[in-house]
């Protein structure tokens, strides 16, 4: 495996134990040291050339990767990569650097730890979407979140877990079925239409609706497979909105207003 891509995933820092867990032999590490292409920043520390200074300096003080930070280097859905690196120390630790969002906890993290920083750290949207994709990856489950919900201090956390829909398949249904619910809509997610698949989310029992991520189609047999569907959806008398990344992202409000006026115009003839 190589040792630059495994560095690259870790976030362009990373420990020995953490290279060797992802692949990396500690003879490739070598060579890859030998050849520059990564350099031994301190005992155990490996970094690329030119990599993110704070990081390093909060790597070798000891510190970890958290919160949102840790959520997008695990590949959790992260809805905005942060403008700040955030880190955890140990108690009793301490990182100068302006640059970081500092944390405290007990390292290492597990991701239901991560779930529980985001939930108090980060907006309610951007911490649903990490932490539900957690759940639909397998990497937490409900019944651990709802055990950490427990305590006095975990309200954001609760209110997060009342939003979560396991069945959720990727980041941009979460953040359309946020913006409906949030508005008032009864929201069911993948519903099965026969002779059709899965529709991403269906809203008040009338209207489709599907969170579409790509720029362009990559495969023709995409296209015509969209087609297909479109056609045989409209056929069985189901209107739907196909709606994009900006639309969901960067105009929410222009998003319910579509929805709207599209079930206004689909509710029946008194």
């Amino acid at each position: 495996m190589d040792v630059v891509d495994v560095l690259t995933k870790l976030g362009g820092v990373a420990r020995t134990r953490e290279l060797v867990a992802a692949g990396a032999s500690t003879s490739a590490l070598a060579r890859a040291c030998s050849g520059e292409l990564i350099v031994r920043a301190a005992r155990g520390i490996y970094a690329l050339p030119g990599g993110n200074g704070d990081l390093l300096a909060a790597r070798c003080s000891g510190a970890e990767l958290s919160c949102i930070s840790a959520a997008q280097q695990r590949g959790l859905w992260v809805l905005r990569p942060p403008t700040l690196l955030h880190v955890s120390v140990d108690h009793g630790r301490f990182v100068p650097s302006s640059r970081l969002r500092l944390h405290r906890a007990r390292l290492p993290l597990s991701t239901l730890s991560i779930c529980i920083q985001c939930a108090r750290c980060v907006p309610q949207l951007d911490a649903l979407c990490v932490v539900e994709s957690a759940v639909v990856l397998g990497l937490v489950d409900l019944a651990e979140l709802r055990t950490a919900a427990g305590s006095r201090r975990a309200g954001a956390l609760r209110h997060v877990i009342e939003l979560i829909d396991p069945h959720s398949q990727s980041v941009l249904e979460t953040v359309a079925r946020y913006h409906l619910v949030e508005a008032g809509f009864t929201v069911a997610s993948q519903v099965h239409v026969g002779g059709v698949g899965r529709i991403d989310l269906f809203v008040d029992g009338v209207l489709g609706i599907e969170a579409d991520g790509r720029e362009f189609h990559s495969e023709r047999r995409e296209f015509e497979e969209d087609r297909r569907r479109w056609n045989l959806l409209t056929t069985k008398g189901v209107p739907i909105l196909r709606v994009s990344r900006n639309l969901l992202l960067n105009q929410p409000a222009q998003f319910i207003h579509l929805v709207t006026s599209a079930l206004a115009s689909h509710s029946p003839q008194r």
